[in-house]
């Protein structure tokens, strides 16, 4: 899946301007609908603030990875080797704090530019699917940090959680931790990712319904529609945050899949976040 156009929030260092920004890279399948030998396929990115990015994926599709692959994603271990921050003369020069952290094994670093310095990315995708219709969701763990001007931590995450503006983004708690001697607070949300798709899903489906010749069409629609409410229904999302500020930066470390997989995931995130450190 093309992954090189990322959302690059711009510098936020004014207070009350500070949203829980995320960013859910999926593909929603709609196949063999109506009969026809069909395939659509688009790339949507959900940000904190309701707004989205849809990409119609051109081309062949990437191929599926290997079985060793999935099952080294899966396996639950970390990678080998440490994931260290590499600073451009630019934000070296701007005191950016440095970090590292152990990202899952398998999993791809795809972070290139603006605010999120790292995003691991899983070669197992979770999917949740109704007959011919489907989504996917790569579970996946980002780093952000944003200049911002607060007095303290507390003062940062009072006013991140202030200006959530996401009517389908829900904090379930937040509680104060310490992550390898630096103060942090762990946010435990859902996000419910269905309406953003529900007119992508719904377009495509009458978009092969206008094209396809039938004596059952009213029947083939009203099935296909019932899958899409069944899908969306499983369309939520489990996501840890851990944030920080220090140095002068609102700084989250997000771990993220759907929430139906969540008791295989999270224990792999968490372990995964748990090495982040501060340099």
């Amino acid at each position: 899946m093309p992954t090189s156009q990322k959302f690059s929030a711009s510098n936020f260092n004014q207070r009350g301007v500070i949203p829980i920004i995320l960013i859910i890279i999926f593909t929603v399948v709609v196949a063999g609908v109506a009969g026809v030998a069909y395939q659509s396929r688009k790339e949507i990115k959900v940000r904190s603030d309701n707004t989205t990015e849809v990409t119609e994926l051109k081309g062949t599709p990437e191929p599926t990875p290997k079985n060793a692959e999935v099952a080294l994603a899966n396996s639950g271990r970390l990678a080998d080797k440490p994931f260290e921050q590499k600073l451009t003369k630019e934000a070296s020069a701007s005191s950016k704090p440095q970090f590292s952290m152990y990202p899952p094994a398998g999993w791809e670093n795809v972070a290139t530019t603006g605010n999120y310095v790292a995003e691991f990315l899983s070669s197992a995708k979770d999917k949740v699917a109704e007959h011919e219709i489907w989504l996917t969701v790569q579970p996946s763990i980002s780093v952000n940090m944003m200049k911002v001007d607060y007095n303290n931590l507390d003062e940062a995450m009072e006013d991140g959680l202030r200006n959530k503006t996401n009517p389908n983004h829900t904090i379930v708690s937040k509680r104060k931790i310490t992550v390898n001697g630096e103060e942090a607070y762990l946010v435990e949300s859902v996000m419910d990712i269905g309406n953003t798709v529900r007119d992508i899903l719904e377009s495509q489906i009458q978009e092969e319904l206008d094209k396809a010749t039938m004596a059952n069409k009213d029947a083939v629609e009203q099935e296909a529609r019932e899958d899409i409410e069944k899908v969306l229904a499983k369309a939520k999302l489990r996501i840890n945050s851990y944030v920080f500020y220090k140095d002068g930066y609102y700084i989250i470390v997000a771990g993220k899949s759907l929430e139906s997989f969540w008791s295989s995931r999270g224990p792999q995130l968490k372990s995964s976040m748990d090495t982040f450190k501060f340099k």
